[in-house]
């Protein structure tokens, strides 16, 4: 049997006559009755009562016409989800993000999810980037966003590099620093530092030591440290701290005029690059196509 079958029978019962349902059909009315019976032999009883003009059921065909409604009503809600999601209608987007990519994205993606896809979910996940490579394997989650120095070398990962971040110093906008036009590596180690993950790339540490002098030892001189981005930027805007890290982090402080990108001697040339990671060989969920170039469009420098 097949949903085909099922169709027939059904529309022999909606319409009570074999003509009228192979009318309705596009069907000749032998061809529908070779259908129906071959259901019949294949269940090994009688699903029609032939014996009047309008064709009712069998106890056998009632049975089976209940159940055959219940499947077809199922494949088409099957179909009209599927279109919907296609449409990306409506549909879950699971995303791993790591403390930058949590603090640019994090609430600017989720504000255009609400004002343009009202019926997509969004699930948010943050944590260590092993952890989330451990989700993503398990299908735990769709997609992640992560620094792409914390990336393992694996075939099994799609990964799609984002474009390069100027990394500089920000502070608030009346720290002691801000007076300066061009801040000297002796000033700057009157303050405390903080950068957000748990530690720098080597080739970060390489070229702040050889852009301030390896007397520097830049590794040393950061007190604080989390994967909570958010967090060191609020301890910036309420201290005398300065954040080492992607500009684009502040971005949203920046703009409100309450921290301030500080002015150095030289360019820093420093850069940070994160992708946005699916497993390879994986059909993509059609919504996390939005999230990737809403990804793509904000994680870069403005």
């Amino acid at each position: 049997m097949n949903l085909q079958h099922f169709e027939h029978l059904l529309a022999v019962v909606d319409t009570g006559s074999f003509s009228r349902a192979a009318e309705r059909l596009h069907l000749t009315q032998p061809a529908l009755s070779r259908s129906i019976q071959a259901m019949e032999e294949e269940l090994g009883g009688a699903l029609v009562d032939r014996t009047g003009k309008r064709k009712g059921l069998t106890p056998l065909g009632a049975l089976v016409a209940s159940r055959a409604r219940r499947v077809t009503i199922e494949v088409s809600e099957m179909k009209r989800s599927a279109a919907l999601l296609a449409d990306l209608a409506v549909g879950t987007v699971r995303l791993a993000l790591g403390p930058a990519p949590t603090a640019v994205l994090a609430l600017p993606l989720l504000r255009h999810i609400a004002e343009t896809y009202p019926r997509l979910k969004v699930q948010l996940i943050g944590g260590p980037a092993e952890h989330q490579l451990l989700a993503l394997r398990d299908r735990a989650v769709d997609a992640l966003v992560v620094h792409k120095r914390l990336l393992p070398l694996d075939d099994n990962l799609d990964v799609q590099l984002l474009p390069e971040m100027r990394i500089g110093f920000v502070c608030r906008r009346d720290h002691p620093l801000c007076g300066t036009e061009a801040v000297s590596l002796a000033r700057l180690r009157d303050y405390p530092l903080a950068a957000s993950g748990i530690g720098l790339g080597r080739d970060v540490v390489q070229s702040l030591d050889a852009y301030f002098g390896n007397a520097m030892h830049f590794n040393d001189a950061v007190r604080f440290q989390s994967d909570e981005a958010s967090c060191l930027l609020e301890l910036v805007r309420t201290s005398d701290t300065v954040f080492l890290g992607a500009v684009e982090t502040a971005r949203t402080l920046i703009d409100a005029r309450e921290l301030v990108e500080l002015r150095m001697p030289k360019p820093l040339r420093l850069t940070s690059q994160f992708a946005f990671i699916t497993l390879d060989g994986v059909t993509k969920a059609p919504a996390l196509k939005i999230v990737h170039a809403f990804c793509a469009e904000h994680m870069r420098d403005r």
